[in-house]
């Protein structure tokens, strides 16, 4: 038995989970004698500051459950006080430790689980704090959101002759929150949004702790299946999600593209939940759905058996190991289940799986994976051709589209991201066929390259907004019409247009820019003034993957009916929010006379315009 594969399965996607409380995470350890799983706190190095500094900051640490608020404190309170761990967490729901210059910090793990006594004797202290008020004491909270604003709106509600004050604190956290912000004028405040932090390293880092844990090499040394004539399960997954001295793992680069795309989307998924991924991936096992994670004996029997169905880690990357309502309740496999990865069909590659034809994309395909590639798929193969629609091939036609979904989504894990063919693009596979296209936008705009870089996307977007906005398939990509329509109509589209066209560059008048918003990270097209105006956008519109796709879609000559309404809605008020913005900086002549512009299509694809003068 291997104590570092029965540690790993207390952090898989069960109920009985309990080392993803890092309240418990200490227990386990011990309970297993197994090393620390190194997670990394990204931002320890910001908390130490704002403490330890020379003028002492309030620290609160909010997010997700599960992002880490705890183990930051942790961090914090071992480098700093290492001479009391054993004090940690203590049985107090509030610690009190000296900080220099007479100062005490006052460490609250979880503000929702003290005592509402606890609550109330803190309110007055923690209040003068956060105002500036007193610099005696110090605090450092882990608090949800929710939890946070409530503290305040209960104390104002409570405490009448104070009531100001809490609300005045209530609506300044509120709209630090909605702004995103860590910090306020008139708070001595840091608030850390942990759920606001976007890392490739810190993900990176995750699968290394679990990966590359010591204990991996002791544990599975003399095992029998590690050099047998079948491979042992967990060591295979394992291996296919390493970095190894051929270069990295393309598995593993295309799980975090696709959770790159979902923090895009607004779908952050927690420090908590990438453990549940990594661990559910190396153990996850089809057969039991009641227990869904190998051990080393089930694993043993997987392999003797050439089983390796129920341990597909493509497949339990998305969770088809788990039962549906517990697949669900874990929010890291909605990213794949939303991206419909191994549902969507792909002409190209369905006919390199089900006929081996482009040969040469076969044997790419297969030759690095046979376990999970050909090994599986070809007797499903074999079995559907020869068939020939006797009795009981029912059983055999849906055993082999189960086998052809398993194949497209081991290919969209798989392949390259560049492909000599645009059908063998891997994002292909999924519902967001330009995901790749977004991800190197995103890249772009976060390395400041020069804008022949990001103009073949601006292009594309402006023609994408262009048929949209007027429902002509014009190829007009150097501009940006805002058309639409006169009166009452249920038409989103029209050919009328009150503004002069926005130009793609211009030096004298308004032009469109990509630029990477601040805060989301995420790409937006802004409409920016005239060079000799304030250089602060007139308008933007934020690109998440959802209306990219569709913008990219529509340029590309189609418009899917399936999400066109919502992704319409959003272009039309950035249309109405951009001309009224437009018109109130023009100069007063223009205002003369109201000029409307009749659009019609050029000979080469181009918006021409008629004016009427109204």
């Amino acid at each position: 038995m291997s104590a570092i594969v029965d540690f790993l399965r207390t952090f898989g996607p069960v109920a009985t989970s309990d080392s993803l409380c890092d309240e418990n995470l200490g227990q386990t350890q011990a309970k297993f004698d197994v090393k620390p799983i190194d997670t990394p706190a990204p931002r320890a190095a910001d908390l130490r500051e704002a403490i330890l500094g020379a003028s002492p900051t309030n620290v609160i640490l909010t997010g997700t459950a599960g992002d880490g608020k705890t183990y930051h404190i942790r961090q914090f309170f071992m480098a700093t006080y290492s001479d009391r761990a054993g004090d940690w967490p203590g049985e107090d729901g509030v610690l009190s430790l000296p900080l220099a210059g007479g100062r005490e910090l006052r460490v609250i793990r979880d503000l929702s689980e003290i005592s509402d006594s606890e609550k109330a004797a803190e309110l007055g202290s923690f209040s003068a704090a956060l105002l500036g008020e007193s610099s005696e004491r110090v605090y450092l909270v882990a608090a949800n959101d929710g939890q946070l604003l409530k503290y305040f709106r209960d104390a104002a509600a409570q405490d009448e002759p104070k009531a100001s004050r809490y609300r005045d604190l209530h609506h300044a956290i509120s709209e630090m929150l909605r702004e995103e912000s860590e910090t306020r004028a008139s708070l001595n405040l840091r608030l850390m949004n942990l759920s606001r932090t976007w890392s490739e390293a810190v993900v990176d880092s995750i699968f290394d702790s679990v990966l590359e844990h010591p204990q991996w090499e002791s544990d599975c040394e003399g095992c029998s299946s590690a050099g047998g004539a079948t491979s042992c399960p967990i060591r295979l997954n394992r291996s296919l999600l390493r970095n190894g001295p051929e270069g990295p793992s393309v598995f593993r680069h295309r799980l975090k593209e696709a959770l790159r795309l979902a923090a895009s989307n607004d779908q952050h998924i927690p420090i908590r939940q990438l453990l549940t991924l990594v661990v559910n991936i190396l153990l996850g096992d089809a057969s039991r759905p009641d227990d869904p994670l190998l051990d080393c004996a089930t694993a043993r029997k997987r392999a003797d058996e050439r089983r390796y169905t129920a341990t597909n880690p493509y497949n339990n990357a998305i969770g088809l190991n788990l039962r549906l309502e517990r697949r669900r309740a874990n929010r890291v496999f909605n990213v794949f289940e939303v991206l419909a990865v191994g549902y969507e069909t792909n002409n190209l590659i369905d006919s390199v799986l089900v006929q081996k034809q482009p040969s040469a994309l076969y044997d790419a395909l297969f030759a690095s994976d046979p376990t999970y590639g050909r090994e599986l798929f070809e007797p499903l193969r074999e079995a559907y051709f020869s068939s020939g629609g006797a009795g009981g091939a029912d059983g055999v036609i849906r055993d082999f589209r189960v086998g052809l979904e398993a194949q497209r989504r081991r290919a969209f894990f798989r392949l390259p991201s560049q492909g000599d063919r645009e059908m063998a693009v891997p994002w292909r596979l999924s519902i967001f066929h330009h995901g790749g296209d977004y991800l190197k936008l995103i890249e772009a705009l976060a390395t400041s390259a020069p804008r022949e870089t990001t103009d073949p996307y601006t292009r594309q977007l402006l023609r994408g907004l262009n048929r949209a906005f007027s429902g002509m398939m014009t190829s007009e990509d150097e501009r940006l019409w805002l058309a639409g329509t006169i009166g009452k109509t249920d038409d989103p589209t029209g050919r009328i247009a009150t503004l002069e066209p926005i130009e793609r560059t211009s030096a004298n008048s308004f032009s469109v820019r990509l630029a990477l918003a601040p805060v989301s990270k995420r790409p937006c097209l802004r409409i920016m003034p005239p060079r000799m105006a304030p250089q602060v956008a007139v308008s933007e519109l934020p690109l998440r993957p959802l209306l990219f796709e569709y913008l990219m879609r529509v340029a590309n000559g189609s418009l899917p009916s399936s999400f066109s309404r919502q992704c319409h809605q959003e272009i039309r008020h950035f249309a109405l929010v951009t001309q009224t913005a437009v018109q109130r900086l023009l100069p007063p002549e223009k205002d003369i006379a109201q000029v409307v512009r009749v659009l019609a299509l050029g000979s080469r694809g181009e918006v021409q315009a008629q004016p009427l003068e109204v």
